[in-house]
Parts: structure tokens; C-alpha cells; sequence
């Protein structure tokens, strides 16, 4: 098996460089590229965790989130461990479940130096990630110490359901969700679409299935029953419906229409995410888009920068849009042009 110094003298440089290479620290370009291809002939493979251990860091990341069966943890996942390969980083993927006991076992391992640093997508009462005493980066949730929170402007995102629901004339409106009810910033998408209905004089309301975030066949089948019981001689007790996911959207809309509801001449459905079929193409629903992407540069920028002792932001929080995609009135026949691209960057 190559080493380090078999790289070094193939290459012609010192060990030092073939170091500096491998952990992405700046060289002329041509030493860099003649200790790439010394290392494609080699076929050298770097022991990224023994490197830790001399340098005290692993070069490695974790990731929590809820599950991976919802498409946009899925889509985090993938655009956080892009943006960590280009900057030599590796990504170790934990999935909670909601599972507080798991997500302390991955906190533990974060402590014991396994990782370098932690991003949280959790909805837990864990106290564990209050002053935490590790690099962390939480998404959606706000924590005492050092940590630091990024998430998508919710309360935007609530305006802008409501306020395409007041353009097109609804009357009844609800908001529709399950999911944790701790303090954070998904909650502030709820209270502001509710709100800012009321104002306008429309007649608002809510309803909350479960504090689990995974939408599983228990929970679809009360979101499917709810909207039966609110749907009598073809009509529904609802001109709009504003989902906290797109999810929960398209199942709304698929028991709208087994019901003979017209999505959306006779009732306005809008969800929240922004999912689009095989992710490049057209929306499934319309929906309130969240910058994932941003998101996750953000998490790895500011991670990055707590790990390296640089200065780092304690909370960023990205705008987001509406996107018509056929379930409210008035959208485009075509795609929104401005979210044509595909999954890299």
C-alpha cells in the first residue's frame, strides 16, 4: 500500500506539500496537480480518521435529522455533503427517528471526537444541545451558547400563503400540520399565515395531528378522515388549505379529489418546501420554497468557521417564495424558471 512519502517522491515535492494537497491547504497549482495524479497512480488512500487523530480533528461532519424518507431532509443531506466534499470534508449521516435517546448516542459520538463538528435538524426536548460544549449548527431550533441557527424566513413564508389566498378571494381558510411545538422557527409559519388571514378579515383556523414530524400511514389516514368529515354534498367547510409541508399537500389534494373536489376551482391548496418531481422538474403542488441549498452552505460556512475559531453568525435566516405549481389559482403553465437547475451546484 502507497504512503505518503511513495506520493511525495513520485511527485517530486516534499511530504509537507503532499500534506498541505491532502488537507486542502493552498500550493502553486502545478505542485497540486503534479501530487493529484501522483496520487491517481498510486491509487494512495488517505486514513482520513489516523490524520485526525495527529491534528486533533477528523475532517469529518454529522448530520441529524428526523428521517430520510421526507425529501427535503433528503435534499439537505445531499447539498451539505457536496459542499463539505469540495472543502475536504466527509459527512456521517445519523437518522434520529425523533428519537431523543439516539440523537444523544450521536452527540456523545460528536464528544468523543469522532467528528468535528455537528448540524442538528431536531425537534426534541433534548437539553443536551443547550450550551453545547462542541461545534453545532441548528436548523430551525435556537439554543443557548455557542451554537448557531440557520433556518428559512417562516414568517415570510407564512405571509406569502396568505396573502396569495386574500388575492384570490378565499373565505375559509386552514392550516394544517403535525410536527414538534417546541419553540422554534417553523412554528412562526403557522402564526403568521393564521394571522395575517384574520386581519384580512377571513374566517382562519388550525389543526394539529401529532408532535411527530414523520408523516406516516397513521397520520395520513387522520388527514385523509378530517378532510371527509369537513367535506359534505360536494362541498368542503374550506376555500383554502395551507399545509406545513408539501407532503401533507399532496395528500390533502389527492383525498380532495377522490371526494370529486376540483383542486383548484373549488378549493386552494399550498404547501411548504418547494418538492418538484425527481427534484428538476415541475412542482408538485404550490408550495412556499425553501432555499436549500443557501441552507446548507450556510450550516457548513458557519460550522466551519466555529471549528476553526474564526467569527461566525449566531443566526441566519434566508428568504423564501411562493411557487405556483397548479393548486392555487392563477399559476403559470410553466415551471418557474428561476428554480431550473439541477442537484449540483
Amino acid at each position: 500500500m502507497a504512503t505518503i512519502k511513495d506520493v511525495a517522491e513520485k511527485a517530486g515535492v516534499s511530504v509537507g506539500t503532499v500534506s498541505k494537497v491532502l488537507r486542502n491547504v493552498y500550493v502553486r497549482p502545478e505542485n497540486r496537480r503534479r501530487v493529484e495524479e501522483a496520487i491517481e497512480l498510486l491509487n494512495y488512500q488517505v486514513n482520513t480518521y489516523a490524520q485526525g487523530l495527529r491534528a486533533s480533528q477528523t475532517y469529518t461532519i454529522a448530520i441529524i435529522v428526523p428521517d430520510l424518507i421526507n425529501p427535503f431532509f433528503a435534499l439537505l443531506v445531499n447539498y451539505v455533503e457536496q459542499v463539505l466534499a469540495a472543502i475536504g470534508y466527509r459527512l456521517f449521516v445519523c437518522n434520529s427517528h425523533c428519537n431523543a435517546g439516539r440523537e444523544l448516542s450521536y452527540i456523545n459520538m460528536v464528544r468523543r471526537n469522532k467528528v468535528d463538528g455537528l448540524i442538528a435538524v431536531t425537534y426534541s426536548n433534548s437539553t443536551e444541545y443547550e450550551n453545547a460544549d462542541f461545534p453545532l449548527v441548528s436548523i430551525d431550533r435556537h439554543y443557548a451558547g455557542e451554537s448557531c441557527c440557520v433556518a428559512s424566513d417562516n414568517a415570510m413564508g407564512g405571509e406569502l400563503a396568505a396573502r396569495k389566498f386574500i388575492d384570490t378571494g378565499c373565505r375559509s381558510v386552514i392550516y394544517i400540520h403535525n410536527g414538534s411545538l417546541l419553540e422554534g422557527e417553523t412554528l412562526k409559519r403557522g402564526h403568521t399565515f393564521l394571522n395575517t388571514c384574520r386581519q384580512a378579515g377571513i374566517r382562519s383556523t388550525e389543526i394539529h395531528f401529532s408532535e411527530e414530524t414523520t408523516l406516516d400511514n397513521v397520520r395520513i389516514r387522520q388527514i385523509e378522515q378530517f378532510i371527509s368529515q369537513s367535506t359534505r354534498d360536494g362541498r368542503c367547510d374550506y376555500d383554502g388549505i395551507f399545509a406545513s409541508s408539501d407532503v401533507h399537500a399532496m395528500v390533502i389534494r389527492r383525498q380532495l379529489e377522490r371526494l370529486g373536489l376540483k383542486v383548484p376551482e373549488d378549493l386552494q391548496v399550498i404547501g411548504y418546501d418547494g418538492m418538484r418531481v425527481m427534484n428538476v422538474g415541475g412542482y408538485y403542488v404550490s408550495t412556499i420554497v425553501q432555499p436549500v441549498k443557501e441552507m446548507a452552505l450556510a450550516c457548513v460556512d458557519n460550522l466551519i468557521r466555529r471549528i476553526e475559531n474564526r467569527p461566525y453568525e449566531r443566526s441566519v435566516i434566508l428568504p423564501v417564495r411562493f411557487v405556483g405549481g397548479g393548486t392555487t389559482k392563477g399559476d403559470p403553465d410553466q415551471p418557474d424558471p428561476e428554480a431550473e437547475a439541477d442537484l449540483t451546484w
